[in-house]
């Protein structure tokens, strides 16, 4: 993963250069309307920068153990579970451009939007303040971690954190101030791997490693209970969009409770593929992506939400309409994240088999827990679904122990 550290700047800046929005100073309706493929790429691209961000951190704080592990604990914990939060909500500016090519008039549009903003503390506490925060102490803490454990130079983390502040400050602006911090990042961060690559561990205990081991563990039990409460609190057990603005709070909790579901998972993918085998890291890395994809899904309930408040039912469906035309987010980011979550699960599930840390019925209840997700659909049978996930990830907490580099002290070699 950590070739994401490289790729991930790179595609912030092809992200920043196609943004219309660049230089725009005052009213930004009307710019969606006027240039919608610009403003789909840039939405998407930026979306994933922030993901492969996310992996490539996980990579660079892997090798810390003991020096730096405080840091690092708090840098991994917002990295996993903040920044992708954060790469989430870039799915309001395409559910704004569907709104603007949906209506010429961008007083609804505005309407629409205001209402989502005043839509309560579900999505602000719930997103915005975790991912925001999550984002922002990500890219802060992160290269100091490193830098601390002795992973990178101190010049390499100084390198980095000029680049986070050069794209805080020149990001909106017009081309080719735009691109200022993600060179600058990609500088650093590319020096970031080759170290990485020459890194070798200290002789001190994984306390670090420990850490995540048990964090993966909790999640492994979390993730289906969250996705239990998120599918119990469904307004009428239907997936019925009239629902939504009958139950306004149970409508976004639910929501919030099934994007925890799918963000929970991600640490419990982690700690299974860090004790595997080749095929084991291969599926875990690309079921890591497809959750990160996946959960950021549910904030389009809060977005169909904010339409029905304002807009008649048809108008509203029109919007979500036009938002299924976009093939770059259909294609990038809706059936990725479905299809690979659901089949990682059950890939990463078999390679524990695989590698002797699971018998074959763990694989059989997640694959199953799998099936009933997509046979049973909205309904009281649909909390079976959960339930099985729970059976075989909970099979797999109980019978993962920390590896042993994890938890002991590494000897040290006589002189």
């Amino acid at each position: 993963m950590r070739f994401f550290l490289i790729l991930a700047p790179v595609v912030l800046g092809v992200a920043s250069a196609v943004d219309p929005a660049l230089g725009s100073t005052g009213e930004f309706y009307g710019i969606y309307r006027e240039h919608p493929a610009a403003i789909e790429a840039h939405s998407v691209l930026l979306h994933w920068a922030w993901i492969l961000f996310a992996l490539g951190f996980v990579a660079l704080l892997d090798p810390i153990r003991r020096r730096g592990s405080v840091l690092a604990r708090i840098a991994w914990v917002a990295t996993v579970l903040g920044m992708v939060t954060f790469s989430a909500l870039m799915a309001i500016d395409l559910f704004l451009l569907a709104l603007e090519q949906t209506f010429a008039d961008n007083g609804t549009v505005q309407q629409v939007n205001q209402a989502f903003g005043a839509l309560g503390a579900w999505p602000t506490a719930g997103w915005q303040i975790p991912g925001t925060v999550g984002w922002a102490l990500a890219l802060i803490l992160t290269p100091i971690a490193a830098a601390r454990a002795r992973v990178i130079s101190w010049w390499t983390a100084g390198a980095a954190l000029v680049g986070t502040a050069l794209y805080l400050q020149f990001g909106i602006e017009p081309m080719p101030w735009c691109l200022a911090g993600p060179v600058v990042m990609t500088g650093a961060y590319f020096v970031a791997f080759r170290s990485l690559g020459s890194h070798a561990a200290p002789a001190e205990p994984d306390t670090f490693g420990a850490f995540r081991v048990r964090f993966g563990r909790v999640c492994m039990i979390l993730a289906p209970l969250s996705f239990a409460v998120g599918l119990a609190t469904v307004p009428g057990f239907e997936p019925d969009p009239a629902q939504l603005v009958l139950h306004p709070a149970q409508s976004q909790a639910s929501a919030f409770f099934l994007h925890l579901g799918w963000l929970l998972f991600i640490p419990a993918v982690l700690t299974l593929m860090r004790g595997g085998g080749r095929f084991a890291r291969i599926a875990g890395v690309v079921t890591v992506l497809a959750l990160a994809n996946f959960s950021g899904l549910m904030v389009g309930d809060y977005a169909d939400l904010a339409a029905r408040q304002v807009l008649t039912p048809e108008e509203a469906t029109r919007v979500s309409d036009a938002m299924g035309t976009y093939y770059g987010f259909a294609f990038g980011w809706i059936m990725f994240g479905m299809v690979g979550t659901l089949l990682g699960l059950i890939l990463v599930a078999v390679a524990t088999t695989l590698d002797g840390r699971s018998r074959w019925w763990v694989p059989a209840l997640v694959g199953a827990g799998v099936v009933a997700f997509l046979a049973l659909g909205v309904g009281p049978l649909s909390l079976l679904s959960p339930l099985l996930l729970l059976a075989g990830f909970g099979l797999l907490a109980r019978g993962l122990t920390p590896a042993r580099a994890a938890t002991d002290p590494v000897p040290v070699p006589a002189a």
